[in-house]
């Protein structure tokens, strides 16, 4: 597997991820009722909680280590995971 490969399955796992917490975020803001969505969201919030901070520390490891192939898909997706997590700090305190 090549680094670029590597970047894009960041990107995606990242890009997953911010979906999956604005859409558990929009839903709960609305209060919308769907019950598969809330047993998904129940399954999946602490994996999601899990990939939000090892995504950022694994990508400055591999910055660290100089092992960067794209830098424009490095920092797309360091921002994606800098959103998500700045949400689910939202959603924390304001939320609760």
């Amino acid at each position: 597997m090549t680094k670029i490969n590597i970047e894009y399955i960041r990107l995606t796992i990242t890009f997953i991820v911010f979906v999956f917490i604005i859409t558990l975020l929009f839903l709960h803001i609305n209060q919308v009722q769907l019950h598969w969505f809330e047993t998904f969201s129940e399954v999946f919030t602490i994996p999601a909680l899990i990939l939000s901070i090892i995504i950022p520390i694994w990508m400055i490891t591999d910055l660290i280590r100089k092992k960067v192939a794209d830098k424009s898909i490095f920092n797309l997706t360091f921002f994606i995971c800098v959103i998500s997590i700045l949400l689910i700090l939202f959603a924390i305190s304001f939320l609760n």
